[in-house]
């Protein structure tokens, strides 16, 4: 077998080599409606009279409030199927020796992130890991639904791409939390950073996603990789391509000036809370006052063209088309480089 490149500096390997990985696998099976694919969020599993939605994600890249982190993740992608995520279950990996008292957090932080969801935590792992250098979680979800469930695959010529919340809140609030040191040389005020720090609360898409569902053809919720390798994923899974004009999209301050001090791209960076729609034109006006009623921010910030074998994302910004062809590297991975703490 020939393999693709995947990558070393850190995050998701390259889609070549991912496929590749994935056909040594059994992936068949007669009630798998989604299994393993580019682009979607979760499995599809026929079950009864409805579907069983089961997501993984790994928590990699930060340090604080992973426990937090780790829950709302998974519950979002379980959300952008259309389904209310119920159940979760945790395994967490923890370096010999570590604090008890920030084991505690971390427990307390799943509990209070399932709780606000109405969901449960039926079981898990938790070990203490040799070689580790910080605590990894990889959290499972698992919603059940009855009605439609929503394929990121089915975005169609025509539709409307709707960016709803905080694009790079997660990434700004994990920076503030693991690197306010380097914040702090950078010019960034405690005032910024304890803002960041707060956007923690707000990267549940839950609310948004079930809001919407049934209005729209496809959703997605782009997380590593930033709202750029999101679209990716969605003109992948659906072979389509999106033009995305970038200078619609209004960036919070705080996440501006974050980024502005690191020299990171504020749309490369963990979103977590951001929901990426695709909106037939007839229900347009329907998803807006479905938004503002419930005042959350938003704005229409490209459309699907065509069906493009494979995908494309065309990116128009500041007088400039780019055509995005290569994996997103989530720009959080160059703080973790020893060259970022000079």
């Amino acid at each position: 077998m020939k393999l693709g490149r995947a990558y070393h500096e850190g995050g998701k390997p390259s889609w070549e080599f991912l496929s590749e990985m994935l056909s040594i696998l059994p992936t068949m099976d007669p009630d798998l409606i989604v299994g393993p694919s580019i682009g979607e969020d979760a499995a599809i599993i026929r079950f009864k009279d409805g579907f069983l939605i089961v997501h993984s994600d790994p928590i990699t890249a930060a340090t604080r409030r992973i426990g937090w982190l780790a829950v709302h993740i998974v519950a979002n992608d379980i959300a952008v199927r259309g389904a209310t995520p119920r159940w979760f279950l945790p395994v967490i990996l923890l370096p010999p020796k570590y604090p008890v008292e920030q084991i505690e957090s971390i427990f307390e932080d799943i509990g209070l992130a399932t709780r606000s969801l109405g969901a449960t935590v039926i079981g898990g792992h938790t070990e203490f890991t040799p070689g580790i250098p910080r605590p990894i979680i990889s959290m499972t979800a698992i919603g059940y639904s009855m009605d439609k469930v929503v394929l990121t695959r089915n975005a169609r010529p025509g539709d409307k791409i709707f960016i709803i919340g905080r694009v790079g809140g997660e990434g700004a609030s994990v920076i503030a939390w693991d690197f306010e040191d380097l914040l702090l040389r950078k010019g960034i005020s405690r005032d910024i950073i304890a803002k960041a720090k707060e956007y923690f609360t707000g990267i549940s898409v839950v609310d948004k996603a079930l809001l919407i569902r049934d209005y729209v053809n496809s959703m997605h919720d782009p997380t590593e990789g930033g709202l750029l390798q999101g679209l990716r994923e969605v003109a992948k899974a659906s072979n389509t391509r999106i033009i995305l004009d970038a200078d619609k999209i209004i960036l919070d301050p705080v996440v501006k000036e974050i980024t502005s001090a690191l020299k990171l791209d504020p749309l490369k960076i963990l979103s977590s809370g951001v929901l990426i729609a695709s909106v037939p034109k007839e229900n347009t006006r329907q998803v807006e006052d479905l938004l503002q009623e419930k005042e959350y921010k938003y704005s229409i910030a490209g459309y699907i063209s065509e069906y493009v074998k494979g995908g494309e994302l065309i990116v128009e910004q500041n007088g400039k088309t780019i055509r995005i062809i290569e994996d997103v590297v989530d720009e959080i991975y160059k703080l973790w480089s020893r060259e970022s703490y000079i």
